[in-house]
């Protein structure tokens, strides 16, 4: 990487974690605006724009660890520096102790992202961290893995598995899951991937998806472990009409439709129906696309069958996006509980009597999961839990619950680099 190239890397780095730690945007959406109108991302080559989503994403990750550790390497508080300032440091301790950049490299990049007058402290300190990097590593050991609401949350909900769940969050590079069209034994020799349990294809390492084989052909798409779950409970057979509500990007629209499923695809976002219409086009399938707000549209038909993948605070995908920690909040988890419930009421309101309804969230917050279904139980007295069984969940048994759903945690499939968080029931009515 040229000097030039080093330093326009960082610099975009940079703008990245003051849209997400300052604004609350998604890192996903920054990135995406940057391709679209940063003439300097356009020059960087793959390698050099893989470097900075890892050096962006690790920050992120490690946030709170490093903030807390730099604190006790600074003579006032971090938090009375300017935003690009500590950025630039937080970018510095990434690379010296998570990345093995230079020490050279990784302090005199980081000095240029700041002003003159802000240059000779942000030298001073990330070289006494260069010099001192056992006593740095061992205040980043003491601090907060995660934001404290954040922690208070799930060490009171997951008690002994907080440990383990926070394991799996840090792993730098998580793998890539993949959901086959077809062929999955020979989509696995082809793509050099670990076949798991229920025909997903797992990839470890990085490098640019679009320029694997068989993704322009349409052969298959990104999809998470846990993500494919939901579709699998479903039951689907082929030529059944199935209604994907909050469908986009449209991973289970994909894998209804591989099914042979008669599919409406729902969501209110017109930009996110967009990128399921264009990966429905390249995977050659088909759905019905209707961009609604389902609380306000009016279905004209009921279902037997139907999928919904409520809007959440996604927490469980922390190991795969660690800005979900820095742009959610408490107060975000209690609003996003009151849309889910009116979700979960108007899905339940267009389903047939002895049908199907998945409600899923890929989030480890109770309040999106069980008790949002215990609290829907006790107020619609014709629904039931159809209870998934351990066949059904073979090799992550350990997942399902006694009252019958699944409560997925991101260590369980450990050995294989983990799986994103989730919640599923499935719901019968009677």
């Amino acid at each position: 990487m040229s000097q030039i190239k080093g330093t326009e890397t960082r610099k975009i780095a940079s703008y990245i974690l003051e849209e997400v730690i300052k604004r609350s945007n998604s890192m996903d959406v920054i990135l995406e605006r940057v391709s679209r109108i940063n003439k300097n991302y356009s020059k960087l080559n793959q390698r050099d724009r893989a470097f900075c989503r890892m050096l962006s994403a690790s920050t992120l990750r490690y946030l709170t660890q490093i903030d807390y550790a730099l604190d006790k390497f600074l003579d006032k508080s971090l938090r009375k520096l300017p935003e690009k300032v500590k950025i630039a440091l937080r970018l510095g301790v990434v690379q010296i102790i998570f990345l093995e950049t230079p020490n050279y490299a990784a302090v005199n990049m980081s000095v240029n992202l700041v002003s003159k007058n802000w240059r000779s402290l942000t030298n001073a300190i990330l070289r006494r961290i260069t010099r001192e990097k056992s006593i740095f590593l061992k205040h980043l050991n003491n601090g907060p893995k995660i934001p404290v609401w954040l922690e208070k949350r799930w060490k009171k909900n997951w008690k002994e598995e907080y440990e383990d769940i926070i394991k799996v969050h840090q792993n730098l590079t998580p793998p890539i899951d993949i959901s086959v069209k077809s062929n999955v034994k020979f989509w696995a020799k082809e793509l050099d991937a670990k076949l798991l349990l229920n025909d997903v294809l797992r990839i470890y390492g990085e490098g640019r998806i679009d320029k694997l084989s068989g993704f322009q052909l349409g052969e298959w798409w990104i999809q998470d472990f846990s993500s494919q779950i939901p579709v699998r409970l479903l039951n689907v057979k082929s030529g059944e009409n199935i209604l994907d509500l909050c469908s986009a990007p449209g991973g289970k629209t994909a894998q209804l439709a591989s099914l042979g499923a008669k599919v409406t695809s729902v969501d209110k976002s017109t930009s996110r129906l967009e990128i399921l219409k264009s990966n429905l086009r390249r995977l050659k399938l088909t759905s019905e696309l209707i961009n609604k707000d389902i609380l306000k549209y009016k279905f004209n038909k009921s279902w037997s069958k139907i999928l919904l993948d409520a809007p959440c605070s996604s927490t469980g995908t922390l190991r795969r996006h660690p800005d979900i920690m820095h742009n959610k909040n408490e107060k975000e988890v209690l609003l996003l509980t009151s849309i889910q419930e009116k979700l979960l009421d108007k899905s339940w309101s267009i389903l047939n009597q002895n049908g199907f309804l998945i409600y899923c969230t890929c989030s480890l917050e109770k309040e999106e999961g069980e008790d949002q279904i215990e609290k829907f139980l006790n107020k619609h007295k014709d629904a039931r839990i159809d209870k998934i069984l351990e066949p059904e969940m073979d090799g992550i048994e350990e997942s399902i619950s006694k009252k019958g759903w699944l409560r997925i945690l991101p260590h369980h499939y450990n050995d294989e680099g983990g799986i994103d968080g989730f919640f599923i029931a499935r719901l019968k009515k009677v």
